[in-house]
């Protein structure tokens, strides 16, 4: 649908939103009949279609896009009734949720309706300390062999379908999915909907009633997503609709002339008045070296300018009412707060005041999909940040994201590409990787082991670079004792009976300083008493966890964040009267150039105290992606690292030794 729709009357889509909602497609006796699925053999369910109506509309000068859906699902296990009986759909507040109906067709033919009163608005999940909400319902009287339907008005105010991904592929097979597109026309608008496949090939479209253009694909299977995979929209089928000009322009010509509108474009927002000048002057005096100049610059934009886009920047009406439109640096660094682009303006507007030559630039984000610079497509290059020349070198800077360790950026725009603005044209850069050692997951404990094998002890958890950014994204807007409640989970999830006391989690809204946990913890039985033996665990922060790669077979190609390092040392004192038995020492291995596994095991001189070291490397020299065919060496290695990790030894009573 490369050529401009155009759009007839909208009093026919008009007329036809008002039939109501119960107006059910005929059911095929052949669906009723089906025993097996079609599509996915063993699958639990399949849906016999997926059809979704798109329209674009302009009422006055309010834009909304409105999408009606229709599912009909047919189920073939109990794990499919399970799964697929009960219903949530999201909605937020530009995204309404209306018109839900449903019904259960049984395998003899008779029809039971969802009830109005079945439908309920409520919280369908919290995660990362965030509540989503949305209507729920479960479809009545499901069971195997029974055909489910439901339909629903989806509507987005302020919004069109521009950069809207429609999605061929989903949790279950499809026998069909259909997609009825109704784009904006307006006499003013010079731009027509285009469409972009992505992972597939696409029909024509076909022209239908009422203005709308229809594409429909058969016999999708299931997408299933595989831990440590590439983005799911990399893999599975989808289409982007957006508009734009019907232009053909040469990939490098288009990127150049981005380029160099962004550069005309932000020169017109970084100019420094006096203010800017006096700040970047008073803030290199007296430091030297460029890379120490700009981490001042960074830190003092990280951390004295309040960022208004940030969860954790808390404004009273009253207090927001009292801020003004910044239009210029000078008015972010005055009133001390601003937007994430605000602070990134102001950020390099200071550079270039203090003799840098510093400008907006565009970052691909390898966390959605892996950028192709031949799509002359801005779509796919649309986060943003600073670029700095440093010693004659281009480093990258983003003070408006929050807990991101000086000179990094987010994991997602690391290993990418960097379009740099300039007055001749744009040119692409390769961003930067942080090797493992900057993403260090340090782990402490002192423990003692007493004689019925429980442990009882003091650990400390010291997080830095991207996984410190993680955590404190977690939990930035949690309370302390939701923080934790839903850390002492994560250890009742490997040890159910351990209790915890003395928690702390100080500074998870600094961002300068590492992500710390401390807290005392007791598990009763964590060493297996075995009459005179007593079986000891050392790798405490390993106990109980599941392996990293479990299937013997795997589709997609392996694909980690970002390189890590393991840094764990634990102390045990030995029960009185207990003793080593001749322990074995654990393997330590060098894994390539990609990483590195040790293990030290020592007791100290009296022989009252275990001492265990255990490092772990790993995506060392941008080595964070591996192909399938790599998958069985991968699994070899993590299988090796867990087995290693359970090393055992045997402590025995003293008295057996003489």
């Amino acid at each position: 649908m490369n050529a401009r729709i155009s759009v007839t009357s909208l009093l026919v889509f008009f007329l036809s939103s008002l039939l109501p909602a119960a107006d059910w497609r005929q059911i095929d006796p052949n669906e009723l009949a089906q025993k097996t699925p079609k599509v996915e053999s063993g699958a639990d369910a399949e849906a016999i279609f997926w059809d979704i109506k798109i329209e674009d509309s302009l009422t006055g000068s309010d834009l909304q896009l409105t999408m009606n859906h229709y599912i009909r699902i047919k189920i073939f296990t109990d794990r499919g009734k399970e799964k697929y009986a009960t219903v949530e759909l999201e909605q937020s507040g530009k995204r309404r949720i209306m018109d839900v109906a449903g019904r259960t067709i049984k395998a003899n033919g008779t029809i039971i309706e969802l009830k109005k009163d079945s439908i309920f608005d409520r919280d369908l999940a919290k995660t990362k300390g965030l509540k989503v909400r949305g209507k729920a319902f479960t479809m009545p009287n499901v069971e195997v062999g029974d055909i489910i339907e439901y339909r629903y008005r989806e509507i987005r105010d302020n919004e069109i379908a521009s950069h809207l991904r429609l999605y061929f592929q989903r949790e279950l097979p499809l026998w069909s999915v259909t997609y009825h597109l109704k784009p904006l026309s307006l006499p003013w608008l010079p731009y027509g909907m285009r469409t972009l496949p992505m992972n597939c090939q696409v029909p024509p479209f076909k022209q239908e009633p009422n203005g709308f253009y229809g594409v429909s694909l058969s016999n999708m299977p299931a997408f299933r997503d595989e831990r440590y995979s590439p983005p799911e929209d990399q893999l599975r089928a989808w289409m982007l609709v957006y508009y734009e000009e019907d232009k053909k322009i040469d990939a490098e010509k288009y990127w150049k002339s981005v380029g160099r509108e962004d550069h005309n474009r932000f020169k017109q927002r970084m100019k420094a008045d006096g203010l800017v000048k006096r700040t970047a002057a008073e803030l290199v005096t007296g430091v030297e070296k460029p890379e120490e100049k700009i981490a001042v610059i960074e830190k003092f934009c990280r951390t004295r300018i309040r960022n208004l886009d940030s969860r954790t920047v808390h404004l009273t009406a009253a207090e927001r009412k009292a801020l003004k439109d910044n239009n210029g640096p000078g008015d972010t660094l005055e009133q001390k707060a601003g937007s994430g682009m605000d602070i990134n303006l102001l950020f390099a507007t200071l550079a270039n005041a203090a003799g840098f030559d510093a400008r907006i630039t565009r970052l691909s984000d390898r966390g959605d999909t892996f950028f192709n610079m031949s799509l002359p497509l801005t779509y796919f290059l649309n986060n943003f940040s600073v670029a700095v020349k440093v010693n004659d070198q281009w480093a990258f800077f983003d003070p408006s994201t929050p807990y991101l360790a000086h000179g990094m950026l987010r994991w997602q725009e690391e290993l990418g590409h960097a379009l740099i603005s300039d007055p001749k044209g744009g040119f692409f850069v390769d961003t930067p990787y942080s090797e493992p050692a900057l993403s260090l997951r340090q782990r402490h404990g002192d423990f003692k082991l007493l004689p019925d094998g429980s442990l009882e002890g003091t650990v400390r958890y010291t997080y830095t670079g991207h996984a410190a950014r993680g955590q404190k994204s977690y939990y930035e807007d949690m309370t302390p004792s939701q923080q934790e409640e839903d850390w002492k989970k994560d250890i009742q999830d490997r040890f159910s009976t351990a209790e915890l006391a003395d928690f702390k989690m100080p500074g998870v809204s600094d961002p300068y300083t590492p992500f710390v946990v401390e807290h005392k913890v007791t598990v009763p039985a964590y060493a297996i008493r075995t009459g005179k033996r007593i079986l000891l665990q050392p790798a405490y922060f390993q106990r109980n966890t599941t392996p990293v790669f479990n299937e013997t077979n795997r589709k997609w190609d392996v694909y980690f964040s970002y390189g890590w390092t393991e840094d764990d040392e634990i102390n045990i004192d030995l029960p009185e009267g207990w003793e080593f038995d001749q322990p074995v020492k654990p393997v330590s291995s060098k894994i390539s150039d990609v990483g590195n596994y040790s293990v030290e095991v020592r007791k100290t001189v009296d022989g009252r105290k275990l001492i265990y070291h255990r490092k772990f490397e790993w995506g060392a020299n941008k080595h964070i992606i591996f192909p399938v065919v790599a998958y069985p060496q991968l699994k070899q290695i993590f299988d090796f690292v867990q087995e290693q990790d359970g090393y055992t030894i045997a402590l025995k009573a003293a008295a057996d030794a003489k």
